[in-house]
């Protein structure tokens, strides 16, 4: 194998020629690691056998993604617990690109840290070494919600099913929006949902989730994932909580129709849900391209789909002229117990309904 050309801050993670003495990106003096990385640089990517900092035993490789791989391994030091261990490699990246891999990478680990909820999975450990970084989180035994759509009888779920998934994932999401300041998800998809058999979801893959920056009028870049991404997620505004309420309604429409919308992004055709009809509502209201018309909180959502799952939202919808409950606790928070609003219940009439519960 011949000489490595370049070696890695053993701080930051960041590539460097054989010459530089200083990191340009953190600063730290190279000269007293080169001696101790640039060996390391010619070691193979992790792969199963590999030990990392004298402790994880990589097994096999789960997925990969746009800067790495995610690794199952045990951790040696805690009686052989099973571990998923994510790595960022930096191979084939220009210095731009290591950078913000790294801060990206860096920021997934101190959100994820900072966060405790039993639809998110636990960070255990993060560390650097052979010029790479490296996460150590809780090991999910299950698949991706994709993988199970997949499974399903034609690409679709039974509605009660649909529901539960619905609950869970607004719970989690109504816990990133109540923290502070904030914390978007920007990439809800079946694809960064984990099901175990139980039936329990987890959110995965933080990596470009963001805390929301009062007053600031648009995102730095488009980010998320066509189909499931809200309209200002091009750049047009910024990312708000509505954010992740339109990627719930994108995930709750395809869980009931079967309908990729990665095929055809933002045309969501009315569903026919026998004795749901107000989901169909509440998923068409959660789909606005107008952030300000879809439901103000995921917690009200929450409290809707649960009222469905219970049998309280059965039956035909009422009139338009009829005081009737519809959608109760969507459109902006209570104001006072028992009663709420709801800016807008279907396409063809926009008024907004005072109601009691």
């Amino acid at each position: 194998m011949g000489t490595p050309s370049q070696f890695f801050c053993t701080q930051c993670g960041a590539a460097h020629p054989l010459h530089a003495r200083f990191c340009r990106f953190c600063g730290a003096p190279l000269s007293s690691q080169m001696s101790l990385t640039q060996h390391h640089t010619q070691e193979p990517l992790s792969g199963p056998g590999s030990l990392l900092k004298k402790r994880y035993l990589i097994l096999s490789q789960l997925g990969v993604g746009g800067y790495g791989e995610v690794y199952k391994a045990l951790d040696q030091d805690f009686g052989n617990r099973a571990v998923a261990v994510k790595e960022l490699t930096q191979r084939g990246l220009s210095s731009q690109e290591i950078q913000q891999a790294s801060e990206d990478f860096k920021r997934e680990a101190f959100l994820l840290a900072s966060l405790t909820h039993p639809n998110l999975p636990s960070i255990y450990d993060h560390f650097t070494e052979h010029g790479r970084w490296y996460l150590v989180m809780s090991f999910i035994e299950g698949e991706t919600l994709e993988s199970y759509l997949q499974r399903s009888r034609m690409g679709r779920l039974p509605i009660e099913k649909a529901i539960d998934i619905g609950i869970q994932l607004a719970s989690v999401l109504s816990y990133l929006h109540t923290r502070k300041p904030p914390v978007i998800f920007r990439d809800l998809k079946p694809s960064n949902i984990m099901r175990i058999p139980d039936g329990q979801l987890y959110l995965i893959d933080f990596g470009i989730a963001r805390h929301f920056k009062q007053g600031k009028l648009k995102d730095t870049m488009a980010l998320g994932s066509p189909g499931y991404a809200a309209p200002e997620q091009y750049g047009r505004a910024q990312t708000t909580p509505q954010t992740d309420v339109y990627s719930l309604g994108a995930v709750l429409h395809h869980l009931l129709s079967g309908q990729d919308p990665t095929l055809n992004p933002f045309q969501h055709a009315p569903l026919e849900l026998p004795g749901y009809p107000a989901l169909n509502t509440l998923i068409q209201c959660m789909l606005e391209k107008d952030a300000k018309k879809r439901p103000s909180s995921m917690a009200n959502i929450k409290r809707e789909l649960q009222r469905m799952l219970m049998g309280r939202s059965h039956g035909p919808l009422p009139p338009p002229n009829s005081s009737q409950s519809l959608l109760p606790l969507l459109a902006a928070p209570p104001q006072h117990p028992g009663r709420s609003f709801l800016g807008r219940w279907s396409r063809s009439q926009k008024k907004i309904i005072d109601f009691n519960l």
